[in-house]
């Protein structure tokens, strides 16, 4: 087997690891999600028991992170380089255009927006630039 092989073989190993591990733990946070939400507004249990419902997604949440860690550690410094600068653009986005909405709320009176959307429109945002990162890096 040739160097260049043997790297395929590893990096289609790390992609379908990576897969594996994002899934289930997609899977394991959906299942949280629901569970948590459905305890909360079916038994209406005490406000420590309601903190602990709200946190319990962050569990499988991590595992999403450290599945991506794991993941791009695996790659080549080209492909962490564009991950790299997908994150740093996303973060940019999201942090000063978060700041400018909490001004437009509160002074331009525009409507409220949750901090739980943050982490979806981050994570939308990061596959859309990093699209354009390689579409760009062909």
């Amino acid at each position: 087997m040739t160097c260049e092989t043997a790297e395929s073989v590893r990096q289609r190993r790390a992609t379908v690891r990576y897969m594996r591990d994002m899934a289930l733990a997609g899977a394991i946070y959906v299942a949280c999600v629901f569970a948590a939400a459905l305890a909360v507004r079916q038994l209406d249990p005490p406000q420590w028991a309601k903190i602990v419902l709200a946190l319990i997604p962050l569990a499988p949440a991590l595992l999403m992170l450290r599945a991506y860690l794991v993941n791009l550690n695996s790659m080549d410094e080209f492909q962490r380089r564009m991950q790299t600068d997908a994150l740093l653009i996303t973060t940019g986005v999201v942090v000063f255009g978060s700041f400018a909405w909490g001004f437009l709320e509160e002074w331009a009176g525009l409507p409220r927006v949750g901090m739980l959307w943050v982490f979806p429109v981050f994570s939308m945002l990061f596959g859309i630039v990093h699209m354009v990162i390689r579409f760009r890096n062909r």
